[in-house]
């Protein structure tokens, strides 16, 4: 492919002085720029530039200094000759305008910078409480954006998420085990997270010999219990015990009952959520049976 280069001119900026001699000023200066320029001559004009400064250099040629090696030698010639007189000048009213706009500017995204770490702060305090274990931030070393390296929740120890989703100690929560190119994450940082896909997982992972949450399945169900329809009933004298959701009605044998979950509440037991009554108690139907109810863990989980 062939480059093209391409030079551009950019318009000389138009003079906006506030003084009355400017006139004055740059007619004598282009009148000696017409000779040739001596090392003398640019010797003095750097002088002046770096005397005098920027500001006042600025109010001499009625628009923003360039520096002497961007100016044209009417512009030194100005600056020297308006030395020899001792002017100070004011600054353009333009210049002062724009660098008012140009403080306004700043001003407006020092304080919209302030905010997003304000709001990033509360998130991640927020995320911090709702996960309820140790967490440290650290940075993507190896890739950043307009706003900074990103961010990333690290847990110091080993937790899980859902049903079996790993998130390694150390590591982002964001971070797939066993990724082919792993983050390059840098050492804690005292500064909120702000990832998304991190703080998303916040509110979901625990530690990793901690149960699986409950399904929507399994919640219903400890709703069923927690509101005391569930009982374990013998419905003759040679069955077996059956565990029953006697808040409504099946088509099985014993429909008239209540529906079968016999398997479902012997998981939830398994689990430690749900423990059935040693004593007898009488269901909606006035019929007499073994009532489950909701353990401490049971109640936490169907919370969760």
């Amino acid at each position: 492919m062939r480059r093209h280069v391409v030079t551009a001119l950019l318009p000389r900026p138009v003079p906006d002085p506030a003084y009355d001699t400017y006139e004055m000023v740059r007619t004598d200066a282009e009148r000696k720029s017409r000779g040739p320029l001596g090392p003398e001559d640019l010797k003095s004009m750097y002088e002046v530039a770096d005397r005098r400064g920027n500001d006042w250099c600025t109010a001499v040629l009625g628009h923003s200094f360039p520096g002497i090696d961007r100016s044209s030698s009417v512009d030194g010639w100005m600056l020297v000759l308006a030395d020899q007189m001792a002017l100070d000048p004011p600054l353009p009213p333009s210049v002062v305008e724009a660098r008012q706009r140009r403080k306004e500017h700043e001003e407006l995204i020092a304080q919209k910078a302030k905010e997003r770490r304000e709001r990033e702060k509360r998130r991640w305090d927020e995320a911090l409480a709702a996960a309820g274990v140790e967490m440290t931030v650290r940075e993507n070393t190896r890739h950043s954006g307009v706003g900074g390296s990103l961010r990333h929740a690290a847990p110091k120890d080993d937790l899980v998420s859902g049903r079996s989703r790993k998130h390694p100690a150390d590591r982002g929560l964001c971070e797939t085990p066993g990724r082919s190119n792993p983050l390059h994450l840098s050492e804690p940082v005292d500064a909120p997270a702000n990832c998304h896909r991190c703080l998303d997982y916040m509110g979901k992972v625990r530690p990793a010999d901690a149960p699986a949450p409950p399904t929507a399945a399994e919640k219903a169900l400890l709703e069923l219990i927690k509101s005391g329809v569930v009982f374990t009933l013998r419905p003759g004298r040679t069955s077996q015990p059956i565990v029953f959701d006697t808040s409504q009605r099946s088509t099985s044998a014993w429909g008239h009952l209540g529906r079968r979950v016999s398997a479902a509440v012997k998981k939830l037991e398994a689990k430690g959520w749900v423990v059935v009554d040693e004593q007898f108690s009488r269901t909606q139907a006035n019929g007499m049976g073994w009532r489950w109810r909701l353990t401490d863990a049971g109640t936490a989980a169907l919370e969760s």
